[in-house]
């Protein structure tokens, strides 16, 4: 009678999801303007963390490629997180009477030259 293991095979393991593409999504948009620039920092490092899954199965480190893709993971919503904030914040503190405002200062310097 064998003896079987809840576990099963730990040799057949399948490598865990990587998370470069959304990795990739998070730094692109964390590139565009909003209240802090740290949300691409965050992508970027994302990305780090995604391409060391492979490389960390491959070696046989499974405990490491899967840390390296729930940190991947991980980074990448909190840098999506940034920046929906940094966009609602903006969408709140927003003052259209101000922005009218500067936008007649420019108008007439442009028609004063």
């Amino acid at each position: 009678m064998e003896n079987s293991s809840s576990f099963g095979n730990i040799d057949n393991r399948e490598m865990p999801k990587n998370n470069m593409t959304l990795a990739i999504v998070a730094t692109v948009i964390g590139l565009c303007p909003t209240i802090c620039c740290i949300n691409g920092i965050l992508g970027g490092i994302a990305i780090y963390f995604a391409t060391q899954v492979k490389k960390k199965f491959e070696d046989g480190d499974h405990a490491g490629a899967e840390a390296a893709a729930k940190n991947a993971k991980l980074l990448t919503y909190i840098s999506l997180g940034l920046f929906v904030a940094g966009i609602v914040y903006s969408i709140v503190t927003y003052d259209a009477e101000a922005q009218q405002e500067m936008q007649e200062k420019i108008m007439e310097l442009l028609n004063k030259n």
